[in-house]
């Protein structure tokens, strides 16, 4: 048993309706470790569910996905972890989450923070991170291959124009035009404000006015939909935000692939092995950031006390920031 403090929820709405409460957590079961939280990150998903209320939320539910910290206990069968271990998680949405002084986390999700990381741009990672790279592996080959990335400067579009540069391929990007420098400065061949209505046609244009062969979209279902026109054929449509649920195109024609990303049910769904894969490459990304070669998006450090005033912020004006609070 753990005595902790956390930010409860008890209600579909604001981000200030959260109660700082003092609560007991049970010991880790089979599987599972307690962590210690030094860094918890604020991510869209967590004021989005705190609005409207997943159906398995009960009252006094913990919410939050990302965080870092310190392994302090162990349950049965958890052999690979070591007491003490930094690590880094994605927590299972259906559980308390890391929006407290402690959190029960399943052992497999895990992720080995390197010791020349900060505990800060550990806790950043997980969500944007691991979601860039299931983004990225949708796709078969991308050497030499013209992918396009919607709301590049997010925090998922950064990790994912640098992976997708990284395996060579020809990146073209949408975003908000105080972007366009720093994303040049990594590589990405063209940028265009999306604020502009002719920005896929730019994109075009710069691509020699050929379709591309893939598009990762991190806006909504409804774009994903309407950039199936601007894949060739055999194309790839990763949709992040939504899912496409039929293809516009005719049977027999273009045959793009339409690709869903649902990071939060792999804890539901995904087995032994697919975690294995994906803290596998997330703890190649830890190392890739510890070293340099792999760019992060600036912090914002808030105390854990200011949480809801964070959430809020990150709400009404936290595009392309990252919000994270220290305990």
């Amino acid at each position: 048993m753990q005595e902790t403090q956390g930010w409860r929820w008890y209600a579909p709405g604001e981000p200030h309706a959260l109660v700082h409460e003092t609560l007991t957590l049970p010991a880790p079961g089979p599987g599972d470790v307690l962590v210690e939280n030094k860094v918890v990150a604020i991510n869209p998903v967590d004021w989005k569910l705190i609005g409207w209320g997943p159906e398995n939320w009960q009252a006094g539910h913990i919410p939050g996905v990302d965080g870092m910290g310190i392994v302090t206990a162990v349950g049965a069968g958890v052999t690979h972890i070591k007491l003490g271990s930094r690590v880094a998680y994605h927590g299972d949405l259906r559980r308390h989450g890391s929006f407290a002084r402690h959190t029960l986390v399943a052992a497999r999700a895990l992720l080995s923070v390197p010791a020349t990381l900060s505990d800060a741009a550990a806790a950043a990672f997980p969500c944007p991170g691991l979601t860039a790279w299931q983004a990225i592996h949708k796709i078969p080959s991308l050497q030499g291959e013209a992918l396009l990335i919607t709301a590049a400067a997010s925090n998922v579009g950064r990790y994912a124009v640098a992976l997708a540069l990284n395996a060579g391929a020809r990146v073209f990007a949408s975003a908000d035009a105080r972007h366009h420098g720093w994303l040049k400065a990594l590589g990405v061949q063209a940028v265009a404000d999306y604020h502009q209505a002719d920005w896929l046609a730019q994109l075009r244009r710069a691509n020699g006015d050929a379709p591309f062969y893939a598009a990762i979209d991190l806006v909504s279902s409804e774009q994903a939909c309407n950039l199936i026109e601007h894949l060739g054929y055999y194309g790839h449509l990763v949709a992040v935000l939504g899912r496409v649920e039929q293809s516009p195109l005719p049977a027999f024609t273009r045959c793009v692939s339409l690709h869903e990303i649902a990071l939060g049910a792999q804890h539901a769904f995904g087995s032994d092995r697919q975690w294995q894969q994906l803290t596998e490459a997330g703890n190649r990304m830890l190392e890739q950031m510890a070293s340099g070669s792999l760019p992060t998006a600036p912090l914002e450090l808030r105390p854990f006390a200011a949480l809801p005033d964070a959430l809020t912020e990150a709400k009404q004006q936290g595009q392309g920031r990252k919000f994270l609070l220290t305990l």
